[in-house]
């Protein structure tokens, strides 16, 4: 499990339970949210490790594997917290947590820009 990060909240979250209690919810949806993408990426690196790994005597050491894994566990978590594939975020927009032009990867595009004018 990834560390949850800590967000600094406003002093009126904090003074009122019920804006508290939906901030902590709305944390832990996210985190499980990035948890879910993490665990995908962790899926699909773990067999791309096992496939493109040299085997020989010198890997078959009683840590290597714990190594391997660990490392995977990384890099997933990395990938997941950078919302390379935005499944976390489509997650959460779908939650009611994210609205769509808060979360850029899920297609949503403003029209701020040249496009606007054609």
């Amino acid at each position: 499990m990834s560390t949850p990060q800590i967000i600094p909240v406003s002093a009126s979250i904090v003074r009122d339970p019920a804006q508290l209690q939906a901030h902590l919810r709305d944390q832990r949806a996210t985190s499980g949210a990035q948890e879910f993408e993490a665990a995908l990426f962790a899926s699909v690196l773990e067999k791309m490790e096992k496939n493109l790994s040299i085997e020989d005597e010198q890997n078959n050491d009683a840590g290597h594997d714990t190594w391997g894994a660990l490392g995977v566990r990384a890099v997933s978590q990395a990938l997941a917290q950078r919302h390379v594939l935005g499944i976390a975020n489509m997650i959460e927009h779908s939650l009611g947590l994210k609205s769509a032009d808060a979360s850029p990867n899920l297609g949503s595009q403003s029209l701020s820009g040249p496009e606007k004018n054609k």
